[in-house]
């Protein structure tokens, strides 16, 4: 019998939430139990055992049963001994119970196993989402000792730069100025791997980062089906207005390269390169970050909570284009957060392995314009790029007389994880190697 008792009021059972692992030793410490709300004997305890076994335990009439009404022995879960009048499966696990499988017909000793159709049962339930599960992400290559960095002096800044920040004084020293939401006017010199991109086409802007003295890493959206005439790059550049000043170097591409399972609908696999005709000339007002080294943080458990910094010439407060290049801080968020925070959109777009989500729900995000540029994290005095905006959370806006989707500034924002295209941004970067 069950020890422990399950709650007499009203209260939803959790959907089971793991894997489908039914070895002996973890049943012992996560029991699974058959469960009726009429039953005058509520549960009883299950020996549960995994679909391979189910053709051993199951008569020939109950597998006669699967096959008419075309239901997959792997969508099963077998009871060794069992009572009709249970209608659940049900497992207890940390205080907690799930519901883990739904008797099929009264008098067959099998439950249907909910955990194939997760994502069904939430696409159908208003107020349910399903989290994707967190993949085995392959370990990138990485570069090796001793300077473990994918490019000599990358991510470093001149002595110049490294003073005190204007947002490290009091609010009551400076005035308010209207920047990114939430953000700061950058200075010159502090992000010398920002790439102003404009398409000469649309005149969109996005932004990108330099990764090499060849190559700009941005977001496949702002290159998908473009040519590479039709943009221009500048790098060093910190005002719109001064594109020429000295310092600010212009480049035009070569090609661009998408990567190949991009989805544009969804954003899957958001991450472009764009390869430079002419070589940067690496200067304190120009040079790259470095690309991601450390394979433990690939599953962003180590670095969730930090303050990443991401930088752009996207929208400001109100929604205005600003003239000057705008930086925020933004904390790298677990997927469970981000989740949490709205469970339906990042339910759907939120994809461990491809992208992961940062920033606040209280006005400070990134915006329109901001699409390619780099969520930075800064290690031992270097800089190194963890992400790419991507997109988030829409508005509708009243802008200059017309409904507008624009970014909403209280969601979390969503960024291709570099972490997890390490391999492919190397392998077509003609400057970059893993050195062995």
């Amino acid at each position: 019998m069950m020890t422990e008792k399950i709650p007499s009021v009203v209260s939803p059972l959790c959907l089971f939430n793991r894997d489908n692992t039914m070895d002996l030793q973890l049943q012992r410490e996560s029991p699974y139990f058959q469960w009726s709300p009429w039953n005058s004997k509520p549960c009883i305890q299950a020996n549960v055992t995994g679909q391979s076994n189910c053709s051993r335990i199951l008569n020939t009439t109950e597998l006669s049963t699967l096959e008419r009404h075309e239901i997959p022995i792997q969508n099963i879960l077998c009871v060794e001994e069992t009572d009709w009048k249970y209608s659940f499966l049900i497992n207890f696990y940390k205080g907690r119970y799930f519901l883990r499988g739904v008797r099929y017909d009264w008098n067959d000793r099998f439950y249907i196993d909910i955990l194939p159709y997760i994502d069904e049962i939430a696409m159908h339930a208003k107020d349910i989402s399903a989290l994707r599960p967190i993949p085995e992400i392959k370990q990138p290559k990485g570069f090796t000792p001793p300077d473990n960095l994918s490019f000599p002096n990358c991510g470093s800044k001149p002595t110049s730069t490294r003073r005190k920040r204007e947002n490290d004084y009091s609010s009551e020293e400076l005035p308010p100025i209207s920047n990114i939401f939430g953000g700061n006017i950058s200075q010159t010199g502090d992000h010398p791997w920002h790439v102003f991109i404009e398409s000469l086409k649309t005149g969109g802007v996005c932004g990108g980062t330099l990764i090499s003295p060849t190559v700009v890493l941005t977001a496949a959206h702002c290159i998908f089906g473009s040519e590479a005439e039709d943009f221009r790059v500048a790098l060093g550049m910190y005002d719109r207005r001064h594109r020429r000043a000295p310092g600010v170097q212009r480049r035009k591409p070569s090609s661009l390269i998408v990567h190949p399972k991009y989805e544009s609908a969804e954003f899957i696999s958001d991450v472009g390169l764009i390869i430079l005709k002419k070589k940067i000339k690496i200067t304190d007002n120009v040079r790259p970050i470095c690309l991601w080294n450390d394979d433990s943080d690939s599953d962003l458990v180590r670095v969730a909570g930090t303050e990443a910094m991401v930088v752009g010439f996207g929208l400001a407060d109100n929604y205005t284009l600003p003239d000057e290049l705008q930086e925020v801080r933004l904390p790298i968020r677990t997927h469970k957060e981000c989740y949490l925070s709205k469970s339906r959109f990042f339910g759907k777009y939120l994809r461990p392995g491809d992208n992961f989500c940062a920033g606040y729900t209280n006005g400070t995000t990134t915006c329109n314009g901001d699409s390619g540029g780099s969520l930075s994290v800064e290690k031992d005095d270097r800089w190194f790029i963890r992400g790419i905006v991507s997109f988030g959370r829409a508005k509708k806006v009243m802008l200059e007389g017309k409904n507008t989707s624009l970014c909403h500034p209280n969601q979390y924002s969503l960024f291709a994880d570099v972490a997890s295209y390490m391999d492919w941004i190397v392998e077509n970067s003609p400057d970059i190697s893993f050195r062995s």
